[in-house]
């Protein structure tokens, strides 16, 4: 019965570990106020302005093109979860922290391209020239569901 018994004890903890991550949302971006001029600029760059401004997506297209490095990085902290050295909000916040890295990275390697000519100018991603610095507003915040 010792056996059984490990084995009861090992499903009831995978069990409990799954329900604590599945309570976990992840949000990476400008984290804030609905209403700040940072969030309101970064949605425009994110997803354009129709005739004003073209999308310069850096969230959505960071973790398009780094999808294996995120898949990665969520393996890895589930994994500690599942195993028992990590609890899930501790996995969350990695996850977040590193997801939102990616992003910076991604605007630090000027992979933030506009669908239009910008020849004109030295640096082609506005991001860093809009004076609202958003690269370095770019955070995570884990929410419970």
């Amino acid at each position: 019965m010792d056996g059984l018994d490990t084995l009861l004890a090992d499903f009831n903890r995978l069990k409990e570990n799954c329900r604590k991550l599945e309570g976990q949302k992840i949000v990476v971006g400008i984290v804030g106020k609905a209403g700040s001029d940072v969030l309101k600029i970064a949605h425009a760059h994110e997803y354009g302005v129709p005739g004003k401004l073209p999308e310069r997506s850096f969230i959505r297209k960071s973790f398009d093109e780094d999808k294996a490095k995120l898949g990665a990085i969520v393996d890895e902290q589930v994994s500690q979860v599942l195993a028992g050295k990590k609890p899930a909000e501790a996995a969350a916040n990695a996850i977040g922290a590193q997801a939102a890295q990616m992003v910076q990275s991604f605007i630090d390697e000027n992979r933030v391209q506009p669908p239009s000519d910008f020849t004109k100018k030295r640096i082609h991603t506005t991001l860093y020239e809009t004076g609202t610095h958003i690269r370095d507003r770019i955070s995570w915040e884990v929410e419970k569901k």
